[in-house]
């Protein structure tokens, strides 16, 4: 990857008022960073929840998502079965202390409710009520300001609790550890009274360090040596494991100069630290996001003459199911009922709905606009499907940095090499073999790579942090290894340099229409893309719906949208204007209004482009839509037109990454379409934070409507390039000295205990430079 910074910020660039994500200001859009914050920070105002700004932490960017359906049919039973009025659910979209407080207070709001529990760091709420209350209402309440709830136990099991127990248990321990050495280093002879009280007390309290917090390390290690890999953790555990060897046979022999007790505590809570520092940022960002989902909703199978609820994956060739509206079809299907709106910008990346026919074809993972139930026929198993291997979670194990194994395999020869020359010298030529085996025991014991186990997690952890203000957030802290590597950047087109929702070709055709309310009643409840751009635009402004007076709105696959003598729709269908064209809002067949809508690119996104370009990276874009639209996206882009590949299906992209950049490439795409592709990729990022699948493949995920987090992520990838050199020089140079002086016989418990924590504050300083020079 290209040294040279990417051109991420510009003196033009402004905070949005809801989430205070740096953005460019539009001709559309001057204050907030999105549609979705600016609908948010005027409800806030509206319920009188502005307290939320009050917790000044970063918060995250809203989107698309407030103005999107979400299906709750999962929750009425999970309500109806809880126990004491008690459930707890996964929650999406916590980032600060005001996310808290919005969930809990917004709950209170709701009938019969007692109490909302928010455990940010899990990621899931606990709710408690009374009769009466709610909880469909309340999730799609939380929805409007941004938070998504989901059902409980399809996160995986976190793994950072056991390790603060143990973090916590052994920082303790160090704290004693260093008070009972204190007497020694401060003059007390081995033959004073309390003098082998405190020895012995150290030796349990370094036993107790040991018992608690080495077996992390030793399991570790022995799994990477098990896979025939060496992982850092393999200098850790011998470090432990011949300090703590060495102190004992030290204190058996009654000679205090090589009992490492002290360094054994205070050396296993700071490695047990730097492993917190390192995994609390991904899993942090992983419980943001609900649950893995690789299968679809159940859906209702007819069986024995009866309609029963039955998981998607039991479905066989032949048997007639039913979807509700916004479920995805499981398999290949034929259509009963009929006409049907089908979006497939999921599976294949075409941004326009299909109308279906009745007896017609559905393919599996389209998802259903219709406002009723639609009846199929299953035409395959959901073994055999194409949206069964889409959805496959392949495990090709965690990554293996051949590099980092390099080093490890070089340091442990020469540590071991010189270790074993030193005692040979010092009791072959000098006859002390005692001082050789101290001598032994010190070089093994100073070479232990503390600095590194405490300043490179804690880059992870700072670099981590500082991308949340562009929108990124990272799930595998491997990437950062793996970045520098990138050569090729791939995009899919639809919903990743695009916007999820179209847009109006001419916004003020909208603004200035008295109708407004009118045409918000109509598209209220509609999922088909056009209803959802003029729904986001229209809530976004403020516009509160006409009242229902008791008519419901009738939807037409095909046609359009009908209510009290409205029509909104093809113009052929919605007027009797024969001139009349496109979308058009009528009144008893006379146009009020025409309308037009585009697909646009995400905010920087050409400008990322051309500057990735213009630094040496490859740029091509696959996409499953129709490879005219492809290519002018490419050339829109400023890109030639051999770079853009159309039409694509899930397995042409992902051979398509194989042959050619699997080794090089980072692939950004939002839709299940994408998924074969990710597998290919080196690295992956998706800006879909909803979708169930491909943020729990990808690496990062990015929030908000800009691409410039992408750029950040290369930026910040190379200062952390710098930093983690810096660090790990200094670390040489330090094990150089620490290593001489064991060598001449310098080195003893005081001086080791001193020089450790000082090496680690070096290390973490320079973190913080290099990563304050790349601001």
């Amino acid at each position: 990857m290209p040294d040279v910074p990417l051109k991420t910020a510009a003196a033009s660039s402004v905070a949005c008022r809801h989430c205070a994500t740096p953005f460019r200001p539009g001709e559309r859009e001057e204050e907030f960073c999105c549609s979705g914050c600016r609908y948010v920070f005027h409800l806030l105002h509206e319920r009188g929840l502005e307290d939320f700004y009050r917790f000044g932490e970063t918060k995250s960017p809203i989107g698309s998502q407030v103005f999107s359906e979400r299906d709750f049919a999962w929750l009425p039973a999970l309500q109806a079965t809880a126990t004491s009025g008690t459930l707890t659910l996964q929650v999406q979209g916590i980032s600060c202390a005001g996310c808290v407080w919005l969930l809990e207070a917004v709950f209170l709001e709701q009938p019969g409710a007692i109490a909302a529990e928010v455990n940010s760091s899990s990621g899931t709420i606990r709710l408690r009520w009374d009769t009466g209350c709610d909880l469909v209402r309340y999730a799609r309440d939380v929805q409007r300001f941004g938070y998504l709830l989901g059902p409980p136990g399809t996160k995986a099991e976190p793994t950072l609790r056991p390790l603060v127990r143990k973090l916590g248990l052994c920082g303790a321990l160090a704290l004693n550890a260093m008070l009972f050495a204190l007497p020694r280093y401060l003059g007390m002879n081995p033959g004073e009274q309390f003098a082998a009280l405190f020895d012995a007390i150290a030796l349990g309290i370094a036993t107790a360090s040991i018992a608690i917090g080495a077996p992390y390390f030793f399991r570790r290690a022995v799994a990477a040596l098990r896979r025939r890999e060496l992982h850092i953790d393999l200098p850790i555990s011998l470090g432990l494991a011949v300090a703590y060897t060495g102190s004992v046979v030290a204190w058996l022999a009654g000679d205090a100069s090589f009992a490492y007790f002290d360094f054994v505590s205070i050396f296993t809570f700071l490695m047990l630290l730097g492993r917190w520092l390192q995994e609390r940022a991904v899993e942090t960002n992983r419980n943001r996001l609900l649950g893995l989902k690789l299968t679809p909703d159940d859906v209702r199978v007819l069986r024995n003459g009866l309609l029963q609820e039955a998981p998607a994956t039991s479905l066989v060739t032949g048997e007639r199911f039913t979807i509700r509206r916004n479920q995805v079809v499981p398999v290949r299907s034929r259509l009963i009922d009929g006409p049907g709106d089908f979006a497939m910008n999921w599976i294949n990346g075409e941004p326009a709905p299909r109308t279906v026919s009745r007896g017609g074809i559905v393919a599996a993972g389209a998802r259903s606009l219709d406002s009723g139930d639609l009846e199929c026929i299953a035409l395959e198993d959901w073994s055999t499907s194409q949206l069964a291997s889409l959805l496959a979670l392949t495990d090709s194990g965690p990554w293996k940095n051949h590099g980092l194994q390099t080093l490890i395999r070089i340091y442990l020869a020469i540590v071991l090499v010189v270790a074993a020359t030193g005692f040979l010298v010092w009791g072959v030529c000098g006859g002390d073999w005692l001082g050789a085996f101290q001598v032994l025991i010190s070089i093994l014991v100073v070479s232990c790579p503390c600095a590194i186990g405490v300043a490179l997690p804690l880059l992870d952890d700072v670099a981590a942090a500082r991308l949340q203000p562009f929108g990124v957030y990272l799930r595998e802290a491997s990437l950062w290894q793996r970045l520098p590597r990138v050569r090729q950047i791939l995009f899919d087109k639809t919903g990743t340099l695009t916007l999820e929702n179209l847009v109006p070709t001419d916004p003020s055709a909208i603004d200035s229409l008295p109708e407004r309310p009118i045409l918000l009643r109509l598209t209220f409840d509609s999922l088909h893309p056009i209803a959802c751009c003029l729904r986001e635009h229209l809530l976004a402004a403020g516009v509160k719906p006409a009242p229902d007076d008791g008519q419901r709105v009738v939807e037409y696959p095909g046609l359009g949208l009908e209510w009290n003598g409205w029509r909104l729709g093809r113009a052929t269908w919605a007027t009797v204007d024969s001139d009349a064209c496109g979308t058009v809002l009528a009144h008893d067949g006379e146009v009020v209004a025409s309308f037009s809508f585009r697909e646009e690119i995400r905010p920087d996104a050409t400008g990322q482009v051309q500057e990735f370009s213009r630094r040496g990276f490859g740029i091509a874009l696959l996409s499953g839509d129709e490879p005219t639209r492809v290519t002018r996206m490419a050339t829109t882009l400023g890109l030639p037109a051999s770079s853009a590949f159309g039409g694509l299906t899930p397995q042409e992209k992902a051979r398509l990454v194989r042959e050619r950049w699997s080794a090089c490439s980072l692939m950004l795409g939002d839709g299940a379409n994408d998924s074969l592709a990710f597998d290919a990729a080196l690295c992956r990022g998706t800006p879909a934070s909803d979708s169930g699948l491909l943020e729990h493949k990808a690496d990062f995920y990015l929030l908000g409507r800009s691409l410039r987090g992408l750029g950040a992520l290369f930026d910040m990838s190379t200062a952390h390039t710098r930093a983690g050199r810096a660090v790990t020089a200094f670390a040489l140079a330090y094990n150089a000295c620490a290593v001489g002086a064991s060598l001449a016989g310098w080195m003893n418990p005081l001086l080791a205990a001193v020089i450790m924590p000082l090496s680690s504050l070096v290390s973490i300083s320079l973190v913080f430079l290099f990563l304050k020079s790349n601001q």
